[in-house]
């Protein structure tokens, strides 16, 4: 059985908000380290979401496009993929 991962967007999970300021943190560790890898790679933001600051990131795969949007209290934050 093979348990390996042919796009690094098999193991992305869309996150709706982050619980904490540490967990964004964290979080953008993560993103950072996959852009190291050659996972992913930043984009121009092509539509902002409702104004709040973000980037948007592609997969150097299969080319899908995540949003990260920063949280901006009361706002938590979200990763979601963009519909295209």
């Amino acid at each position: 059985m093979d348990n390996t991962i042919s796009c690094i967007c098999e193991s992305l999970e869309e996150i709706n908000e982050f619980r904490s300021i540490l967990e964004f943190e964290r979080f953008l560790r993560y993103i950072s380290d996959l852009i190291k890898q050659g996972d992913l790679f930043e984009i121009p933001v092509e539509k902002s979401y409702a104004g709040f600051p973000e980037k948007w990131y592609k997969c150097s795969n299969c080319g899908e496009i995540w949003r990260l949007v920063y949280p901006d209290f009361p706002f938590k934050g979200l990763w979601i993929k963009v519909a295209n």
